[in-house]
């Protein structure tokens, strides 16, 4: 009976159980990664009795979870990727629609701007349409300042979504460590029976953590689980756990960056993060935030350089050379802030490095870094990090500054320790696009016109015309004073073959350029380039001539001939060549000039020099013609020992017949020009003067030295310049009505009116006006007061003069007076060098410098800055003249070509700006399509491997309750066979009674 009972009792037990772990499955259906739990059971080791074996009852063996590991850990790899391209798609999209929507996109923009700007080129002359271009010109610069904020914006909440989620990262590994402690002590105290629903928690926190970042799982003893992140780092081992940090990047402090903890160590692991939200949000910020910050930023510099070096090439409706249309690209701000160190550079943190745009059309639109891998602290390389390209490699030079140009920019190492170690980032484009701005803020600095026009003269026997001149630097001498063309030119040609380009400052009076451009050869029948190409020669021009402290002294004889001297120290001048292919620069023996030398001496033997070409030419100014008020003795001027102040009978050989005659008293510029010019001696000389009425300019053609001398009463006199005016160049704001020397202007409203100016030999210099001044003279005695405190040195006074067009300019002059009966005044003036070398030529100084050519020449392109050409038939004698276009209102060849921007390939060499800016919607576009083609499916992925998780681990209602059925069957069975087993126990006790 007792077997009967003992096996009724296993069998109650057993179902009793089943009940149990039905009835737990039953109230977990809806809880969040719960593993359907099977009771295991078996039946217990038979006896045996006389030769048979019976059966003992049933044993439970374990409750186990319903559970597939390996479906399990594809659940965690699907919600990782989907929550990945789920988070990279849904930022995408905002991005995307952010390019593509008609109200804040750019390409509107552009077209409303080029619209308005046809509308200028179609009616120049009115300023209400220039008013609109301005206005439509802002309007592109608010788009492209709202996109970058929106970005900007976008990524300042990347930052705090990176720290929101990391911060649940280090939550659920903490649970996971903790979980693992008690996993571990439950098994161990059940000898080894795991304990099930701690192992779903376990799991469910897992895939949680796998929602936020891709996670590797290795497991260990007593079913204990240690995580992996990024490249390995161990988020979870064992019963510890290590933390991940949102911190200020360490070379970008706008951009957060993840650091793994561990201890006292601390790594950067930003670049390791991949899967879940985390790695999605970090893909979107590396693959669309950071393209489109660096896309835009690369078309708003292409925009404003292109537009602003074309803008400059023309006039503005006041006829001056146009400024910047937007603000310039490299500000001292901007260059700096387009460079960052990282924070764990050497101390002292003394590094001065700056980025500076040299061609925005060959930027790319990525990042760079920069640094110095060692041996030494010299050896820097530069390093493309969207292909991981090293683009440059060389060694600092030592001497500051010193630079490398790459993909369209130049970096410049400033000063600073750099050490081995070093490491910066560069971001040439990133920044950009919120930093377009306009600079122009009046319609009438919209400079529409051509700088230069070109004309025919109306006596011309040929039948030649001229194209109008096209205009692509106006850096050169040429374009020197504002509102002016120095000089102006003149065409003439010598025959129908042959023409000669001459100065034509003085139409009466043409004289060759400096350096000449005579007899060159034309083509009949063809269109002919005037002007010549450049060649890559470079021009070194020296200071000029040096003003004396004060004129020289003659006594009259017997006294012995005092020597004037043009003041020029010995200078010693290198030529030096650089082979092309590899780089090495020989240098020629040095050339030390003569003291006080003429210029046509030193040019003649600088052109004995290989690869150089020079010529020189001497000018001197005389102006502020005075005569004595008590006329004793006649005024006396020799120029290079010819008298042209002599009085002259009927049949004189000394001049052409119609010079004039009448020496006036005082002299005039006029008088003096005209003696100089119809001098014979003079024309051998090769010395001509032009005179504008109130000045005379005597030019030495040849280079040779201008002496002059003077004598007569001691009120007799000039003032006496080295004919070179040093303009001043506005800083600041312009005064908004140009200033003229008949009017007075205040200075103290509306300012700070800045100005600077070089001073040859000396440097640059600046000055600022911001007083009231009431009359024209008073405002030239206020400049001249301050130029004179400006700290650079000078002989004389300063002659200071406002052009027509508002320029100010200065020069010094001293004064030269005859002496009376006693003697008379020298001055001698030296002249000025042009040095042409070949390309591949440059020249340098030797120490120590002198007042011929600065210690550090700087050599400029050898080019007129405009082309013109000339076709048809000329004839002997005609001419054409090219001159600044100073009434340009009617003309829009400039805004002809400003509009022919919007096709131009400008942008990488291959695109438009309208076609740049689509490309970077298409990219975005293309990124985001692809994002959420990537989600669905894995959004497919995800359900599927999650059906087959449920449909193996899952609780079903349906089977649990038909189980439980079963099982209550089997307990009230279970019951019945104790209620025999205690009838025939009943029995049995009666049987014995």
């Amino acid at each position: 009976m007792a077997d009967i009972l003992s096996i009724a009792i296993s069998g109650l037990r057993a179902s009793q159980s089943a009940l149990t772990v039905t009835g737990h499955n039953i109230t977990n259906a809806g809880t969040e990664g719960y593993s359907r739990q099977v009771v295991n059971q078996s039946a217990n080791a038979p006896q045996n009795f006389g030769g048979v074996w019976m059966g003992s009852g049933v044993g439970i063996d374990s409750v186990t979870r319903v559970y597939d590991q390996f479906l399990t850990q594809q659940l965690w790899r699907d919600s990782s990727i989907y929550n990945s391209f789920d988070t990279l798609a849904t930022n995408a999209e905002q991005i995307d629609s952010l390019l593509a929507d008609s109200g804040t996109g750019v390409q509107p923009g552009l077209e409303r701007m080029f619209g308005a700007l046809q509308s200028v080129v179609d009616d120049p002359a009115s300023l209400p349409a220039r008013a609109v271009l301005l206005s439509e010109s802002q309007g592109l610069v608010d788009r492209f300042a709202l996109i970058s904020n929106r970005l900007q914006t976008q990524n300042t909440i990347i930052n705090g979504q990176m720290d929101v989620m990391v911060g649940e990262i280090n939550t659920i590994s903490q649970a996971i460590a903790e979980l693992n402690e008690q996993i571990q002590f439950a098994t161990a105290a059940a000898q080894g029976v795991k304990p099930n629903d701690l192992l779903d928690k376990r799991d469910v926190l897992v895939k949680d953590l796998a929602k936020l970042v891709d996670v590797t799982v290795v497991e260990q003893d007593d079913s204990v689980w240690n995580i992996a992140v990024g490249n390995g780092q161990p988020l979870v081992v064992g019963n510890d756990f290590n933390r991940l940090e949102v911190d200020k990047g360490a070379q970008d402090p706008a951009r957060s960056d993840i650091y793994f903890v561990a201890g006292s160590s601390r790594q950067l692991v930003t670049s390791a993060m991949t899967g879940g939200q985390l790695g999605g949000t970090l893909e979107f910020r590396n693959t669309v935030l950071d393209p489109v910050l660096n896309g835009l930023g690369r078309m708003a510099l292409v925009i404003n350089q292109t537009f602003n070096e074309q803008h400059k090439l023309g006039i503005d409706f006041n006829g001056r050379t146009g400024d910047n249309y937007f603000s310039d690209i490299n500000t001292p701000e901007k260059a700096y802030n387009r460079i960052l160190g990282d924070e764990n550079n050497a101390r002292p943190n003394d590094r001065l490095v700056s980025i500076h745009i040299k061609d925005a059309g060959a930027l790319t639109t990525s990042d760079y870094q920069l640094e110095f891998p060692g041996p030494d602290d010299y050896t820097f390389r530069v390093k493309r990090i969207s292909d991981g390209e090293i683009i440059a490699t060389r060694a600092l030079s030592g001497d500051f500054p010193d630079s490398v140009e790459v993909d369209g920019f130049e970096i410049r190492f400033e000063a600073g320790s750099f050490r081995q170690g070093d490491d910066f980032i560069i971001m040439p484009t990133r920044r950009e696009s919120s930093q377009l701005a306009m600079n122009l803020t009046r319609p009438e600095q919209v400079a529409i016109a051509s700088a230069v026009t070109g004309e025919a003269a109306i006596g011309n026997r040929g039948n030649a015309n001229i194209t109008q001149p096209d205009v692509y630097d106006t850096s050169t001498p040429y374009f020197s004073r504002d509102g002016e063309m120095t000089p102006p030119l003149l065409i003439r040609f010598t025959s129908p073959t042959t023409y000669d380009v001459l100065d034509n400052t003085d139409p009466g009076n043409p004289i060759p350029l400096f350096p000449p451009l005579m007899n060159q050869t034309y083509i009949p029948g063809i269109r002919n380039d005037i002007l010549p190409q450049n060649e890559g020669k470079t021009a070194f021009t020296s200071f000029g001539g040096v003003l004396p402290m004060q004129p020289t002294y003659q006594a009259p004889p017997p006294a012995a001939p005092v020597q004037s001297v043009n003041g020029f120290f010995p200078e010693r001048i290198v030529i030096s060549q650089t082979d092309p292919v590899t780089g090495k620069v020989t240098s020629q023996p040095t050339l030390i000039t003569r003291a006080n030398a003429s210029a046509k001496e030193i040019a003649a033997e600088l052109s004995k020099r290989p690869g150089v070409e020079a010529s020189a030419r001497t000018t001197v100014e005389l102006s502020d013609f005075s005569a004595d008020a008590n006329p004793f003795q006649p005024l006396s001027l020799r120029v290079n020992g010819v008298l042209v102040t002599d009085t002259l009978g009927p049949n004189q050989t000394k001049y052409d017949k119609d010079y004039p005659a009448e020496v006036p008293d005082p002299l005039t510029p006029d008088f003096v020009a005209d003696r100089i010019n119809a001098n014979f001696d003079f024309q051998r000389m090769g010395l001509v003067a032009q005179s504008d009425g109130s000045k005379v300019t005597i030019v030495a053609l040849n280079g040779e030295d201008v002496n002059l001398e003077i004598s007569g009463d001691n009120g007799d006199g000039f003032r006496v310049g080295n004919g070179q005016d040093i303009i001043l160049r506005e800083t600041s704001e312009a005064p908004y009505v140009p200033l003229n020397p008949f009017e007075g202007y205040n200075f103290s409203e509306g300012g700070p009116y800045n100005y600077e100016f070089d001073v040859p030999g000396q440097g640059t210099f600046r000055i600022n006006l911001n007083e009231n001044y009431a009359t024209g003279a008073d405002m030239l005695n206020g400049i001249r007061g301050k130029l004179e405190d400006a700290g650079f040195t000078f002989s004389g006074d300063l002659d200071v003069a406002i052009s027509e067009r508002g320029t100010i300019s200065f020069q010094p002059r001293i004064d030269m007076n005859a002496t009376g009966v006693n003697g008379s005044s020298k001055l001698t003036m030296g002249g000025q060098l042009k040095v042409v070398t070949d390309p591949g030529y440059s020249l340098s100084i030797e120490p120590p410098g002198n007042n011929l050519f600065p210690e550090a020449p700087v050599g400029e392109p050898l080019h007129f800055g405009f082309s013109v050409g000339i076709d048809g038939s000329p004839q002997a004698g005609d001419q054409f003249t090219l001159d600044f276009n100073s009434d340009g209102t009617s003309d829009s060849r400039n805004g002809v070509a400003l509009a022919g921007l919007q096709n131009q390939d400008t942008v990488g060499g291959n695109a438009s700006y309208s076609d740049s800016y689509s490309m970077i919607v298409e990219e975005i576009g293309s990124i985001t399509s692809r994002a959420q083609i990537n989600r669905d499916s894995s959004e497919v992925l995800l359900r599927n491997t999650q059906t087959s998780v449920d449909s193996i681990s899952g609780v079903n209602l349906d089977e649990e309750a038909a189980a439980l059925i079963k099982f209550e069957l089997a307990y009230n069975a279970n019951a019945q066979v104790i209620q025999v087993a205690r009838s025939i126990f009943d029995t049995l006790i009666n049987t014995f009674r």
